[in-house]
């Protein structure tokens, strides 16, 4: 499973996604968005719009999500292996 992370410094949302996915021992690559202009630009560009917290999972994108959303996708993942 590969996952990515777009993320700004402050945003809440952004720290309990982070935590779920290290309380959940999962490998992620996190790409801080803040002063980082090309990767705001790569997230604008997969999800069409500026709000953070953007996760993709294998491909499939969670826009302006938080915890709770990526907490089921991934049990659905879990329920379908």
């Amino acid at each position: 499973m590969t996952i990515t992370v777009w993320t700004k410094i402050g945003c809440g949302w952004c720290e309990e996604v982070t935590d779920l996915l290290r309380e959940r021992g999962l490998p992620f690559e996190e790409r801080v968005v803040t002063g980082n202009r090309a990767a705001m630009e790569e997230m604008v560009g997969k999800s069409g719009q500026t709000l953070a917290p953007v996760v993709e999972v294998d491909g499939h994108l969670l826009v302006d999500t938080d915890a709770g959303e990526v907490a089921r996708y991934l049990d659905s993942l879990a329920q379908k292996s």
